[in-house]
């Protein structure tokens, strides 16, 4: 059944909000992964569009349906735990301590 499954997910730039270059990249990556983890022996694509979604091939019926729902959970794990996002600069230099003053 495997190596019969294609699955192409379509990012869309929208379902990260307002996201660098870098954490698009950086989110598509840890998609193949996760993807590529779940179903090692398929043939897996990660691709821009303007809407998310995934096109699967080699299922039919209650099959293609768990896939999908998995592709989704996958996606949905990935959006949440934030790992994808960069992270912010701190407003405050490495030499500032909040709470203490000056170093004797």
């Amino acid at each position: 059944m495997a190596n019969d499954l294609t699955i192409t997910y379509f990012v869309s730039h929208d379902m990260l909000g307002v996201p660098s270059d870098e954490e698009v990249e950086h989110f598509k990556d840890l998609l193949l992964d996760g993807l590529q983890d779940e179903w090692p022996e398929a043939q897996i694509a990660i691709e821009d569009d303007e809407d998310a979604h995934a096109n699967i091939s080699g299922l039919s019926g209650q099959s293609l349906q768990d896939v999908q729902d998995r592709v989704d959970d996958i996606v949905n794990e990935i959006l949440d735990n934030g790992a994808w996002e960069e992270e912010e600069e701190s407003l405050l230099s490495d030499d500032d301590d909040l709470g203490q003053g000056p170093a004797a």
